[in-house]
């Protein structure tokens, strides 16, 4: 089985955009998503002096929702108020670069807007930064991760909620699950949900 590490990714379903993160760890499995208001936390449980194992992983604004593996999180948030996704996206990543792990950790990035049938990843690792505009398809996701993805891959995927979401996210055969989250747009704003 495959093992991607931090995976994330945006779709369409019912006509409505929905963004997804799942945490695939071997080194740090331990680890939960708390929901605190309009944002989502990864919160390591065990001891390590390592910066990168909690992080801010969703911020649901009034018309994005923006999804990353690390503390790009809040920097994209701040930056669409005064930029597009893409530049916002582009801007980020580039300032933040991967992160300075033992791995050379690719830093990733998804943002999808409310009442959209589109997207937007984004990746920036040792050797490369990307960020890419997505036209959502019914039905379906598009998904780039840390390890062993070669740019952006697509699955199918519906669903009834948030709640849903995250569970079908949770057991995509990938190796190593931790969590998922699921976000999806609802009348008047966004739905997240975590699993387990």
């Amino acid at each position: 089985m495959r093992y991607v590490g931090r995976m994330l990714g945006v779709g369409l379903n019912n006509g409505r955009p929905f963004a997804f993160y799942r945490l695939n760890s071997r080194s740090f499995p331990n680890r939960r998503a708390v929901i605190r208001g309009n944002e989502i936390y990864i919160a390591n449980q065990t001891k390590t002096d390592n910066p990168y194992v909690s992080y801010p992983v969703v911020k649901l604004l009034e018309n994005y929702a923006v999804v990353s593996n690390g503390l790009q999180t809040v920097f994209i948030a701040q930056a669409l108020e005064e930029e597009s996704p893409r530049k916002a996206l582009i801007h980020v990543l580039d300032a933040l670069d991967y992160e300075r792990d033992d791995y050379s950790t690719p830093r990733i990035a998804a943002i999808v807007e409310c009442g959209k049938a589109r997207g937007w990843l984004g990746f920036v690792g040792r050797e490369e930064l990307w960020v890419k505009a997505i036209k959502l398809e019914e039905g379906k996701a598009f998904f780039t991760a840390t390890y062993n993805v070669d740019g952006i891959e697509e699955l199918e995927l519906s669903f009834s909620n948030a709640e849903e979401l995250a569970e079908k996210v949770l057991r995509l055969e990938f190796s190593h699950p931790v969590l998922a989250i699921g976000v999806v747009e609802k009348e008047g704003g966004w739905k997240a949900a975590v699993k387990p």
